[in-house]
């Protein structure tokens, strides 16, 4: 199902109008707590890579390569 999202079309989980990343948005009236810009997301994305490969963990890296991107 294709949640529909208008509220902020800077987010990185935003593609053409609808949410890749959720399967529900009824928030109880409060802002989407999943929100980020494409910019701090990708920021946080490289942090979590390399953290991955420090740690050896590069198989994580495969596995979900290209999601939500």
């Amino acid at each position: 199902m294709k949640i529909r999202c208008l509220d902020k079309k800077d987010c990185f989980a935003n593609a053409d109008g609808y949410c890749i990343c959720l399967t529900n948005n009824d928030f109880g009236g409060r802002r989407c707590s999943f929100y980020k810009t494409k910019t701090k997301a990708a920021a946080e994305r490289k942090k979590v890579e390399k953290q991955l490969k420090r740690k050896g963990k590069t198989g994580l890296i495969d596995m979900y390569n290209g999601r939500g991107q």
